[in-house]
């Protein structure tokens, strides 16, 4: 098994290819787990990352729970999880792809590229699921001017009809366990995937609805402050959004209206604020749940080069790291202070 890290940190375990020739009522099995080693850095950064942040962080994304703890696609993937070897992914990667075969046979006739990898994101380990429809496109020869077609070129994620599912490993029954990115030319989420392929139904989402309320947070509260005051609110702001933690929204309002109130006229400052505030979020978003857990993806600092040959990732709640760049010599300078406190040591990942 041969694992690329990508920028996103995000670790490719394992990949498999499948061939859904509708047209010809055909279903094209794996026969073998690909060799993620020999792909260029360019495959992971610009087109399997882009697919996956998409369906995790894009307004368009949905986040699902499987209907009961009995589907089968839980049921497959559970007997990897207990046997992870190439064997059983080959399984379980052919398995999915069929299904999908055969529930589209109904409903289209559109070819299609299926890939099934392992993946590791964030130290959380999904199935990734993207069918994708290959098209045909013209490319230019600049020196000669001439032009030629180009057969099977794989879509990007801007394109308008693709169908991707990340799905949790750690099977949870009360957590959302499946992310689902499926749009169809009318711009609306497409049921089908979700629904009679997945059997998945969607629910409110901790981390959008964490990240809503911590961005909507800080752009009402600093149209009201001076620059140098940000830094302040941004860090009551952390510091009140703990990952894991449970809050509610009144509660949590007001502490961070709290957190950064002036000393003169603070009651007022605070109540009328808080008060303002959730008048106007829960008018606009009436379905918000004003309790839930805290669930963050932006705990870390991280620097990286353009092509991801350079990555350096940090606890964005350490203080004892400072990052300076000298823009003259195009040098930046990494100190990490007190360093044995961590067992610090730099090491060469393995491939």
């Amino acid at each position: 098994m041969n694992e690329v890290e990508t920028t996103l940190s995000i670790q490719m375990k394992r990949m498999a290819v499948t061939l859904l020739d509708m047209q010809h009522s055909r279903f094209v099995s794996a026969s073998e787990t690909m060799d993620l080693s020999a792909l260029q850095s360019e495959v992971y950064n610009q087109f399997f990352e882009s697919y996956i942040d998409a369906t995790l962080n894009s307004p368009k994304s949905v986040a699902c729970k499987f209907l009961d703890r009995d589907n089968d696609i839980v049921t497959k993937m559970n007997r990897y999880v207990e046997y992870p070897d190439d064997t059983h992914f080959l399984s379980l990667a052919n398995d999915l792809s069929n299904k999908l075969y055969q529930i589209m046979q109904t409903v289209s006739n559109s070819n299609g590229s299926v890939f099934v990898a392992h993946i590791e994101l964030i130290g959380e380990d999904y199935i990734l699921l993207l069918k994708l429809d290959p098209k045909d496109a013209v490319q230019i020869d600049l020196e000669t001017l001439h032009l030629k077609t180009i057969e099977n070129i794989l879509p990007d994620v801007s394109s308008r009809v693709q169908k991707c599912a990340l799905i949790r490993m750690d099977y949870d029954p009360l957590e959302e366990n499946v992310y689902v990115l499926d749009k169809q030319s009318d711009g609306e989420p497409a049921k089908f995937f979700m629904e009679t392929f997945l059997q998945a139904t969607p629910i409110a989402s901790d981390k959008k609805k964490t990240k809503m309320l911590m961005k909507e947070l800080y752009e009402k509260i600093a149209e009201s402050l001076n620059e140098e005051q940000t830094p302040h609110l941004q860090r009551a702001i952390d510091e009140e959004f703990e990952h894991g933690k449970y809050i509610e929204l009144d509660a949590s309002v007001h502490n961070i209206y709290e957190a950064i109130a002036p000393p003169e006229n603070r009651e007022d400052f605070v109540e009328q604020g808080a008060k303002l505030f959730i008048n106007e979020f829960t008018d606009r978003n009436p379905d918000f749940t004003p309790t839930f857990e805290v669930k963050r993806d932006d705990l870390h600092v991280v620097y990286k080069s353009v092509e991801g040959e350079i990555f350096f990732r940090y606890d964005k709640g350490l203080d004892n790291i400072d990052v300076k760049h000298d823009q003259v010599s195009g040098t930046y300078t990494i100190t990490v202070r007190d360093a044995d406190t961590f067992g610090f040591t730099l090491h060469k990942k393995p491939l």
